[in-house]
């Protein structure tokens, strides 16, 4: 019989202060449960044994201490990622527009969270990236935003990326954040595609000065 993969989740306390913080042979335990006035739906809290203090499950999350139901987080992820504003956001929900602001940054960081936790869990050998940058507004054409982008260039798994100008300075930040993921290739050797665009060669050159690094510039046609 074919041994079935243990998925379940490793529980650990997430409060910086407790001397247990984040460790995984600390015992947590189930404490009970809760309501709120936000959110009828019952809340877990849980016994951190090694720091002798309990903790709610929004303590996972950096919705921690927001006001609003896990519903409303819910449908706030989803709205925005139908391409919702703030301002209509805040109207559906029928809550203040600086609430909506904070759920939607606190969303941002905890799905960076998971994405650089995936990419540490499966180890990413990286020897062919694929880097390109998508033009933007603020408001009015005059305020321009550039997003850079990495992509694997193979499978097209989605590295990171890097809100800006259409500079080196952006295309640093990229690289650097490119760096702390790698397992690089067994040959010390990167290939990169771009859209010729200087600011990549330049960023490359400056922060993967220990990798022999081949960049193949692709046209953008």
């Amino acid at each position: 019989m074919q041994n079935t993969a243990n998925t379940a989740l490793t529980l650990f306390c997430p409060r910086k202060s407790c001397k247990c913080y984040q460790s995984t042979e600390n015992k947590i335990t189930k404490d009970g449960v809760y309501i709120t006035k936000s959110d009828f739906e019952p809340r877990q809290m849980f016994y951190c044994n090694g720091g002798k203090h309990r903790f709610s499950e929004t303590g996972y999350s950096d919705l921690f201490g927001k006001h609003g139901s896990f519903k409303e987080y819910e449908q706030t992820a989803k709205l925005n990622s139908y391409g919702l504003g703030t301002d209509a956001i805040a109207d559906v929900l029928q809550k203040d527009r600086r609430t909506i602001e904070q759920w939607q940054k606190a969303i941002g960081q905890k799905g960076q969270q998971f994405h650089l936790f995936l990419c540490f869990t499966i180890g990413l050998t990286i020897i062919f990236l694929q880097m390109d940058e998508l033009w933007s507004y603020l408001k009015n054409k005059s305020q321009q935003l550039w997003v850079f982008i990495a992509l694997e260039s193979t499978t097209k798994f989605w590295i990171g990326f890097e809100l800006g100008s259409r500079t080196t300075y952006t295309a640093n930040r990229l690289v650097k954040g490119i760096k702390k993921l790698g397992k690089w290739g067994k040959d010390n050797i990167l290939k990169v595609a771009t859209d010729k665009l200087a600011a990549y060669k330049n960023a490359l050159t400056l922060c993967l000065k220990f990798l022999m690094l081949t960049c193949k510039l692709l046209s953008a046609e």
